[in-house]
């Protein structure tokens, strides 16, 4: 009996989890969603949250080079940051409960993290680049519930002209596939759930200086990418649009200054953030784009620092 029982007691527990994320998906889908972003504020480093009609407040603060951010199916919120005790990185994922309070998830040395992406199971995925690495590769650390780290998988990275580019985002399709952007290799890479790699979009799909960087799903599947031509001046970036196939369907947006991390909200607008030039007194904004493009309106305006990546997730 006692297998029995404790079959019937993993099966309760696993419906109460995925009752508890159907639930907390209803009751996001019911109200309008808060965006939530990391930002580069001098003197600190900060998550921002805005509501939908721009009102910022500070989420978290003190925090080190933060960039991807996700939210799980229960309503935690994940976020990747790197801090450099000693010259050298220590790439750490955060989580931030249901009441706000903060906890390691898991943390790697000499590796600094870019993008973020949460399963339906609750497994927090990172993208992290070996600053030890002469190309940039790239590693996808798995961070489990329970607190196991797992390489899931990893990119090459690849020096163009001679400089090594780095490491991006992460993105979940409908059906579980994990999509990488890795800029130097000018392709953006597919895993399934198992982990086996191939390639979704390659070089051929990027002009001669064009580096893929943020990435987002729409409702029909198709994904969006932030380019990066890596130029000294603003105004010559762009987002692409790929359809379930990865077919190129448009230059969804032209005219952008460093893109970073894109998100979409529940009515299909698409969220860009935009650096742009801090150094050059020219702060960073958050771009929205309308359903089926057309020209942004500016969502939100730093008066100094930048942004880096977006996500949407309930009001804490």
């Amino acid at each position: 009996m006692k297998p029995l029982t404790h079959f019937k007691t993993t099966k309760v527990l696993r419906n109460i989890f995925l009752s508890l994320g159907a639930i907390f998906a209803l009751v996001t889908a019911a109200h309008a969603q808060n965006l939530y972003v990391s930002a580069q504020v001098p003197p600190s480093h900060a998550i921002l949250e805005f509501t939908p009609d721009g009102t910022q407040s500070t989420y978290a603060s003190g925090l080190s080079f933060p960039r991807g951010l996700a939210f799980d199916s229960i309503g935690n919120l994940f976020a990747a940051e790197t801090v450099e005790p000693d010259d050298h990185d220590l790439g750490r994922v955060l989580r931030f409960n249901l009441r706000n309070k903060v906890s390691t998830v898991g943390s790697v040395t000499n590796f600094f993290f870019e993008g973020l992406a949460v399963d339906i199971a609750g497994n927090a995925y990172v993208m992290a680049t070996d600053d030890k690495s002469p190309t940039l590769a790239g590693t996808i650390f798995k961070f489990t519930p329970d607190g196991d780290r797992i390489i899931f998988g990893s990119v090459p990275g690849t020096t163009t002209g001679n400089e090594p580019q780095q490491n991006w985002g992460l993105a979940f399709d409908s059906a579980g596939n994990l999509y990488a952007a890795d800029g130097g290799a000018q392709t953006i890479y597919k895993f399934a759930p198992n982990g086996s790699r191939t390639v979704f979009v390659g070089p051929s799909a990027f002009a001669a200086g064009e580096y893929p960087v943020g990435l987002a799903f729409d409702s029909s599947g198709n994904l969006f990418v932030s380019i990066d031509a890596l130029s000294n001046f603003s105004g010559n970036d762009t987002i692409l649009e790929f359809n379930p196939q990865g077919v190129k369907i448009s230059t969804f947006a032209t005219g952008l200054s460093f893109p970073r991390g894109l998100a979409f909200d529940s009515s299909g607008n698409l969220f860009v953030a935009e650096v742009n030039q801090p150094e050059l007194n020219q702060p960073g904004d958050i771009l929205k784009f309308p359903p089926g493009g057309g020209p942004p309106t500016v969502f939100a305006s730093f008066s100094r620092g930048r942004p880096e990546f977006l996500t949407f997730g309930p009001p804490r």
